[in-house]
C-alpha cells in the first residue's frame, strides 16, 4: 500500500511546465484565446510565445500581454519578406526559450475548454512517460462541412488515441501536445525531418514514441478548440497537407493505418454484393447494422468528449465520404507536386 501511494504521489506531482505557442499574424487569436491559456489552474507555469515573421500585430499583442503577466517569454522571429523558415524553427526557438523540463504545445488559434487543461495534461507526465498526447477539436458550428471536418477530427482522434493506449503510438497533434526536454535532446529535436514543411507534431511523435514512453490525456477537461475552415475547399488543402505528411511515418504504422481502410471497403462490397446475390440477403444487411450500432457506441465516448455529439448521427455517411475523399485527395496532391 506505501508503495502505491508512493507511486500515485509521484505521478500527480504538479512539476513546473513551460507551455509553448507559436504565432504567426495571430493577433485576432491572441487577443481572444491567450487569455485563457493565462487563466489556467495551475501553480507554477511559464508561457513561451514565439512570433514567427508576423507582419501583423502579433508583436505588440505579444508585448502587451507581456506587461501584465510576468510568467510570459517572449521570442521574435523578425519577418525578413522571405519565407525560408517552416514552423519548425519557431518551436526550435520556443523550446530553447523554456525554463522547464515539462513542455506543454499549443497552437495561437486554439482555446483549452477548461481552466484544467493543464493539470490534466502534466498529471501525466512521469518519469517513464515523457510524452502526452491529447486531442484537439473544432468548434461546433452550422453546415455540414463544419460536421464533416469535426468527424474527421474526432476519427483521426480516435485512431491514434486507441493505437497508443494498444501500445503503438504514431501521432500526435501540435495543437494539444506535451513531451519533456529529454525527450526532445535525445533526438535533436526536429532534425531527422527538418526539411518536410510540415509534422512537427505527427512526425516527432511517429519517430519518438513507444509503448513505454507515451501516455495520453483524453479528458472533458483537457480538450483544446480552434475554428474549423469555414469551406471545404480551405480544409481541402489543410487536409491535403496532413496526408502528405503520412507518407513519412514508419512502414509498419503504415501497413497498421492501411488495413482499417482496406478491411471496411472489402466488407461492405462482399456485404453488398452477397446480399444481392444470395436469397437470405437480410444477413449480410443486418451484418451492415450490427457494425454500424458497434460503431456508434465506441465513438460515442470520443465524440461527446470533443463537443461533437451531433455528428454522430453522421459516422456511416462521413466514413464512406472520407473513405474515397482520402486517396482522392493524396493521389492528386502526388500529381500536383510532379507537375510543379
Amino acid at each position: 500500500m506505501l508503495i502505491r501511494g508512493k507511486k500515485e504521489a509521484e505521478k500527480n506531482e504538479l512539476k513546473p511546465v513551460s507551455v509553448i505557442i507559436c504565432a504567426r499574424n495571430e493577433e485576432q487569436n491572441l487577443m481572444e484565446y491567450l487569455p485563457k491559456v493565462l487563466d489556467q489552474d495551475y501553480p507554477n507555469y511559464q508561457v513561451v510565445i514565439v512570433n514567427d515573421r508576423s507582419w501583423d500585430e502579433t508583436w505588440d499583442v505579444m508585448e502587451e500581454f507581456s506587461r501584465k503577466f510576468d510568467n510570459i517569454k517572449l521570442v521574435n522571429i523578425p519577418d525578413a519578406g522571405k519565407d525560408g523558415y517552416a514552423k519548425k524553427y519557431a518551436l526550435t526557438l520556443g523550446v530553447k526559450a523554456a525554463k522547464h523540463d515539462q513542455l506543454i504545445f499549443i497552437d495561437a488559434d486554439c482555446y483549452p475548454v477548461s481552466r484544467n487543461w493543464l493539470r490534466d495534461m502534466a498529471e501525466k507526465f512521469s518519469v517513464k512517460k515523457t510524452l502526452v498526447l491529447g486531442a484537439g477539436g473544432f468548434v461546433p458550428e452550422k453546415g455540414m462541412v463544419n460536421k464533416l471536418i469535426r468527424y474527421d477530427a474526432c476519427n483521426i482522434a480516435l485512431q491514434y488515441l486507441s493505437f497508443a493506449k494498444a501500445g503503438t503510438p504514431y501521432m500526435g497533434v501540435g495543437r494539444n501536445l506535451g513531451y519533456k526536454n529529454e525527450l526532445y535532446d535525445s533526438v535533436r529535436g526536429f532534425k531527422s525531418h527538418y526539411h518536410i514543411a510540415s509534422g512537427d507534431d505527427d512526425l516527432f511523435v511517429n519517430a519518438t514514441a513507444n509503448k513505454r514512453n507515451t501516455n495520453i490525456c483524453f479528458t472533458p477537461d483537457s480538450i483544446t478548440l480552434s475554428k474549423a475552415e469555414p469551406t471545404f475547399s480551405a480544409w481541402r488543402v489543410q487536409k491535403r497537407r496532413h496526408l502528405t505528411t503520412g507518407k513519412y511515418y514508419r512502414t509498419y504504422h503504415k501497413f497498421l493505418l492501411g488495413l482499417y481502410p482496406l478491411s471496411y471497403v472489402l466488407f461492405l462490397t462482399l456485404a453488398i454484393v452477397t446480399s444481392i446475390v444470395h436469397p437470405m440477403f437480410y444477413i449480410p444487411l443486418g451484418m451492415i447494422g450490427i457494425r454500424i450500432v458497434l460503431q456508434y457506441i465506441t465513438s460515442y465516448r470520443v465524440f461527446k468528449t470533443m463537443m461533437s455529439k451531433d455528428v454522430i448521427i453522421w459516422i456511416p455517411i462521413f466514413e464512406i465520404i472520407m473513405l474515397y475523399l482520402n486517396p482522392y485527395l493524396l493521389f492528386t496532391n502526388n500529381r500536383y507536386n510532379k507537375l510543379r
